[in-house]
């Protein structure tokens, strides 16, 4: 067998194609009996021809067959083959694999016509394939390098979109932004001019030219941008004018009226703003004709429009008014609520609705709430009746007393001894006036008369004062105010209220209403009453009187109202009890029970500030 050559060194201006087709040559020239070669290279969309040996002639299907063969094996497949009729004899097929890095790089297949002399003992199969893989290197070497160098761009393609998306997220408006975007582009990418537009209801509006710090929405140059801006944005891929081989597919006809726009020649290209939920814009780039666009450039722009596409989308989204916002909040609730996903959302939004609709069509009592008080309906006060000292007091506030109990004695020596002169005043007086008529000095005895009746009203006084000294309650009830234990022996002024009683049967309530609550209020109303201490025992009342005189109170108006027992008090009710009351105004909807007060408020609020 005859050692397999290494091909010449591979020339720096030598395409793949080439190449492959030298190396091929090569290898086979150094096989006398080969008769066909194939190599195939791998790609992500599978297995493709790279060269052929014989050139211009297709490769036979059995080696073809046998080098799909190679592909999926881990050693080189060797099969044999039988001629036709008309060319007896056999011949050998070697297919084997090149691998960088583990992965499949390219198949080499050989076929060779067996000797007729000696047949197929003359041939070692595994001796050829090892010649023909040691003859791989070359291969090897070119493949791992073109591997390198693409690896090398892609680097160096997302360092720029990188750093243009750099220059994008220092800006915090949208219009700074794009700006700063398209005049960067514009120097990395040596265009003449550079734009950037974004999506608006269904089409494109500029936001930006490089070199430009404001230009007019409406105009030939704008129009013509824009309209091919929409011809990307329309077919959603890159689209160029002339075409590339990657933009072939593509209509350009706006792009061809972009570039023949000015008089000097010139070439242009769009690539697409990608964002999570579609294209959030376009980017456009015009150079001259003679610097056309190649496609690592085109694909450096699709890079950098698909890494800016979410920055534009934020700072746009940063730029919306409120209304804007709220529509986005809207359309993504009606995505989630109408999408396959969240059946707990829906569920959800379903229970809301059923609320909705019930708050606005049933209908319920609506009450007015108020702190309640508990007073006793008549209530009777004991006064000082002279002044004087206090003696003595035997009860205290709460105690339970009758009609006549004693509730505090005055202190009555002074009226003892009062009582006593106006006696003796009147003796005296009486036995001068005897004295008088006996010698029937009629003058002096009306005079004496008159001093016996001054002195006979003095005692009468102090008998009655005495008498009263003993303050006593006029009625049944219990004590609720009055504990003068700290004030015997002090000085009492006449008509001083010394204690307050009220009855145990005869009671009112007293509720305070707010005056945003008064208008659903009137006499005759029913309503419940919960008192502090009896939280769970509820009692009936029935609204007697609303008081017109308002009480400010922690910075609102209360009004008082009052009602009456619906039963009778029964046991454990005291005066000054408090609690909270409902007052049933009628029946209302729901909805206007719990929103009526926040309407009132809106529209007072409304009054307030409208001119």
């Amino acid at each position: 067998m005859i050692a397999i050559e290494a091909p010449p060194p591979d020339e720096a201006g030598a395409s793949d194609e080439q190449f492959f087709n030298n190396w091929l040559t090569t290898q086979c020239a150094a096989l006398p009996a080969a008769r066909a070669g194939l190599i195939l290279c791998a790609t992500p969309a599978g297995l493709i021809p790279a060269a052929s040996w014989p050139a211009g002639r297709p490769a036979p299907s059995e080696l073809a067959r046998v080098a799909e063969r190679a592909a999926n094996a881990a050693a080189p497949v060797v099969a044999w083959s039988k001629r036709s009729a008309t060319q007896p004899g056999l011949d050998l097929l070697v297919a084997t694999g090149t691998r960088i890095d583990g992965a499949l790089a390219a198949v080499i297949g050989v076929m060779l016509e067996v000797p007729a002399a000696g047949g197929i003992d003359a041939v070692d199969p595994d001796a050829l394939a090892a010649q023909l893989q040691m003859g791989s290197g070359w291969l090897d070497a070119r493949l791992a390098r073109r591997q390198a160098h693409a690896a090398v761009t892609r680097i160096e393609r997302a360092s720029v979109a990188m750093d243009i998306v750099a220059v994008a997220s220092a800006q915090r408006r949208l219009d700074r932004a794009a700006a700063a975007v398209v005049n960067e582009l514009a120097i990395r990418l040596s265009c003449a001019r550079v734009s950037l537009g974004m999506a608006h209801h269904g089409g494109i509006r500029l936001r930006a030219l490089s070199h430009a710090a404001t230009f007019q929405e409406r105009g030939r140059v704008v129009d013509a941008i824009e309209n091919a801006m929409e011809e990307c944005l329309a077919q959603a891929a890159p689209v160029a004018a002339p075409p590339l081989p990657m933009t072939a597919a593509r209509v350009f006809v706006a792009h061809r009226d972009l570039a023949a726009l000015d008089a000097t020649p010139s070439v242009a290209a769009s690539v697409i703003l990608a964002g999570a939920d579609g294209p959030v814009g376009v980017l456009t780039f015009e150079r001259p004709a003679n610097r056309p666009f190649d496609e690592d450039t085109l694909r450096l722009a699709e890079a950098a429009g698909a890494l800016l596409g979410p920055v534009m989308r934020m700072r746009a989204d940063h730029d919306r008014l409120v209304a804007g916002r709220i529509v986005d909040i809207g359309h993504d609730a009606a995505a989630a609520l109408l999408g396959p996903d969240k059946p707990s959302l829906k569920l959800a939004a379903i229970a809301a609705s059923v609320a909705v609709a019930v708050l606005c069509f049933a209908t319920g009592e609506y009450r007015v709430t108020a702190r309640a008080t508990l007073e006793g309906e008549v209530q009777r006060a004991a006064v000082a009746p002279f002044e004087g000292f206090l003696a003595t007091s035997s009860v205290r506030p709460g105690d339970r007393i009758r009609t006549g109990d004693v509730l505090a004695v005055m202190d009555d020596r002074d009226l003892v001894l009062e009582r006593a002169r106006a006696w003796a005043d009147a003796e005296k007086s009486r036995r001068k006036y005897d004295e008088a008529m006996a010698k029937h000095d009629r003058p002096n005895a009306a005079m004496l008369a008159a001093q016996i009746d001054q002195a006979e009203a003095q005692l009468a006084l102090a008998e009655d004062k005495l008498k009263r000294a003993r303050i006593v309650s006029p009625i049944d009830g219990l004590l609720v105010n009055g504990d003068v234990s700290q004030m015997l022996g002090m000085p009492i002024e006449r008509g001083k209220t010394l204690f307050e009683i009220a009855p145990l049967d005869q009671y009112r309530i007293v509720l305070k209403t707010d005056e945003r609550d008064l208008p659903y209020v009137a006499v005759g109303q029913h309503g419940r009453l919960a008192l502090s201490g009896m939280p769970a025992d509820r009692r009936d009342f029935t609204v007697t009187r609303i008081t017109p005189i308002a009480e400010a109170k922690d910075g609102r108006n209360e009004f008082r109202v009052e009602a009456t027992l619906d039963q009778a008090p029964g046991p454990g009710l005291r005066p000054g009890m408090e609690g909270i009351g409902k007052i049933d105004t009628g029946s209302h909807h729901l909805i206007w029970s719990w929103t009526h007060g926040i309407v009132d408020w809106l529209r007072l609020t409304a009054w307030k500030w409208i001119p």
